[in-house]
C-alpha cells in the first residue's frame, strides 16, 4: 500500500529545451505555404471557367438556382412597378373626368389661344431668329443679309398696293445704308380679333400721348406706337417714321382668314447716333393690349480714310 501510495503521487518530468535548434539554411521547412493552383492558370481559362465551372455547375459565379430566385424576384419587381403607374394614371384620368366636363369642350377653340394678347413680328431681325440688326456704316455687305430678308417677306402675295403703303420702306434697300427701315405684323392666329381702344379705359389712359391723338382722328383701328426702351435710347435714337403715317391697323380685317396675310406697317428710324446700340420697342394698342415686341439696333462706325497730301 504504501508503495502504490508513492506510484500514485509519482509524476513524471521531461527536460524540454527552452529553445529550439534553427534550421539549417539547406534543410527545407516542413511547414510550406501552400501554392496559389490558379497562379499559373491562362487568363481565357480562367474567364471560361467563370463563366461556366464544370466542377461546380456554376454560370458566372452563381449556381443555376440562384439565378432562378434573381430572374424571379426581377419579374415580380417590374410587374409591381407596372401595375402601380397603371393605378395611378388611371386614379388621374378618373380624377379629371369628374372634375373636367370634356363632353362640352368647344374641339375649334383648343387649337387657339385663351389669352386676347396676340404677339408681334418685326422682320428682318424675325428671319434671322435674332433681335439684333447689326452692320457697318457705309458697308453694304454688312446689312445685305437684311435686305434679303425684307424681300422675301413682300414677295409672299403681297399686294402692290399694301407694299406702296410702306413708303420708302417697302422697295430695296429699304433705306438701309442711312435710314434703315423695320416691318412690324400681327401674327396670324386663329380665331383672334382685336378691338380698338375705348376712351376713358384704363389701358388707353396709360397711353403714350401719340396714341390718344391718333384715337380722337380715327376709333377703329389698332395703333403702333415705337420709341426707345430706355430714356437713354430715346435720346439718341432720332426720328421715327411710319408708313402708313399714322400707324393704323384697321380693326375689321380680323379674325384672318386661312389664307389671308396679317396687316403691315414699317417704321424708318434716322438721325440716330452711329457707334451706340439703341434698344427699341414697338407696342400695338387695343383693347386687351398693349402688345410688345422689342429689337436692338447697332450702326457701327465705318472706317475713316486719310488722305495724304503731296507737296
Amino acid at each position: 500500500m504504501g508503495s502504490l501510495g508513492h506510484e500514485e503521487g509519482f509524476r513524471p518530468t521531461y527536460n524540454v529545451p527552452k529553445t529550439l535548434p534553427s534550421l539549417s539554411a539547406g534543410e527545407p521547412s516542413t511547414a510550406a505555404a501552400p501554392l496559389d493552383q490558379n497562379a499559373n492558370v491562362p487568363f481565357r481559362t480562367k474567364f471560361m471557367r467563370f463563366f461556366y465551372n464544370k466542377q461546380t455547375g456554376q454560370i458566372l459565379g452563381r449556381t443555376c438556382k440562384s439565378w432562378v430566385c434573381i430572374l424571379a424576384y426581377s419579374i415580380i419587381y417590374l410587374l409591381f412597378l407596372i401595375t402601380f403607374t397603371l393605378i395611378v394614371l388611371y386614379s388621374s384620368l378618373e380624377i379629371l373626368k369628374v372634375l373636367i366636363d370634356f363632353k362640352n369642350i368647344d374641339k375649334f377653340s383648343s387649337f387657339s389661344y385663351s389669352e386676347p394678347i396676340v404677339g408681334l413680328t418685326a422682320a428682318p431681325t424675325s428671319e434671322h431668329n435674332s433681335p439684333l440688326i447689326w452692320y457697318k456704316n457705309g458697308e453694304s455687305n454688312g446689312y445685305k443679309k437684311y435686305v434679303e430678308a425684307l424681300d422675301k417677306l413682300l414677295s409672299k402675295n403681297r399686294r402692290k398696293r399694301e407694299i406702296s403703303n410702306l413708303g420708302p420702306c417697302g422697295e430695296r434697300p429699304y433705306g438701309y445704308g442711312e435710314e434703315p427701315c423695320v416691318i412690324i405684323r400681327i401674327n396670324k392666329r386663329l380665331n383672334w380679333a382685336g378691338h380698338p381702344l375705348q376712351f376713358n379705359s384704363t389701358i388707353t389712359k396709360s397711353a403714350p400721348a401719340d396714341v390718344q391723338t391718333w384715337m380722337k382722328a380715327d376709333r377703329t383701328k389698332l395703333w403702333l406706337q415705337c420709341e426707345g426702351y430706355h430714356s437713354y435710347d430715346k435720346e439718341h435714337i432720332g426720328k421715327i417714321k411710319y408708313y402708313p403715317d399714322p400707324p393704323g391697323i384697321d380693326a375689321n380685317v380680323f379674325p384672318l382668314r386661312k389664307d389671308e396675310k396679317s396687316p403691315l406697317v414699317a417704321i424708318q428710324i434716322s438721325k440716330f447716333t452711329i457707334g451706340i446700340s439703341l434698344a427699341i420697342q414697338c407696342a400695338l394698342w387695343y383693347d386687351a393690349g398693349p402688345s410688345t415686341i422689342g429689337f436692338v439696333l447697332y450702326v457701327a462706325p465705318g472706317e475713316r480714310k486719310v488722305y495724304s497730301l503731296k507737296e
